[in-house]
């Protein structure tokens, strides 16, 4: 009789166990805060382009302020209010951008790179899964960067969940990383300078397709 009671009593134990540690693993994922550096990036000299708050790093024009909107700690933008391209006030030249993006499948959107002010464009590394047959460059698609560079087949937004980017640029060498898999390595030098741009979703998008960005994280290189 002791050894049936003492059996229930251990795998009890096992399981409250492990209650704990997935409460605390799901604890510690809702906990993580967006849009600040981890203590490795600030050593590493990275900046915010994006505290969660506002857009005081971007040129917002006045008839952009409800297109591109701040909501819940993410910068967000919908197909039912598509708009201009919002840009840093700022120019970088070499630098490492990392940068999360949420978005429809079916959205056409892009980090643009070393973007004129407003021309000549920058680098426009796609989010897009679907091939334009109406424009010059409709088939570069997510992780590409248009008239430069394919993304290898198969790349695409993940839909539901945060997707991340990282590109380095220093001189002509421009290297892209999508959800830390290296996705380009190209040489271009026709940019050698410019801001970092966010395009919006686009008015021929299906209903409801969006694009969010979050942890816009830059660090300046030599």
């Amino acid at each position: 009789m002791a050894w049936a009671y003492h059996v229930p009593m251990r795998i009890m134990l096992i399981g409250l166990v492990g209650l704990v540690f997935s409460i605390a693993a799901v604890t510690a994922q809702q906990g993580s805060t967006s849009n600040t550096l981890t203590a490795a990036e600030q050593k590493d000299g990275f900046e915010l382009l994006f505290d969660g708050k506002s857009l005081d790093k971007f040129v917002v024009p006045a008839d952009q302020v409800k297109v591109w909107r701040v909501v819940d700690g993410v910068i967000r933008n919908e197909q039912a209010a598509p708009g201009a391209t919002i840009i840093t006030k700022e120019d970088f030249g070499n630098f490492v951008i990392r940068a999360e993006f949420r978005a429809h499948p079916q959205v056409n959107s892009a980090l643009m790179l070393r973007q004129g002010r407003p021309q000549p464009a920058g680098y426009e590394l796609q989010i897009r899964d679907k091939v334009l047959t109406d424009r010059t460059g409709g088939e570069y698609l997510t992780g590409g960067i248009v008239n430069v560079a394919h993304a290898p087949e198969g790349t695409k937004i993940v839909p539901n969940q945060w997707n991340t980017f990282e590109a380095t640029l220093t001189g002509d060498h421009i290297v892209v990383l999508y959800n830390g898999a290296k996705i380009v390595d190209v040489h271009d030098s026709r940019r050698a300078t410019g801001a970092i741009g966010l395009q919006s979703a686009h008015p021929e998008d299906p209903a409801g397709a969006f694009i969010e960005f979050r942890n816009l994280r830059i660090k300046r290189l030599k």
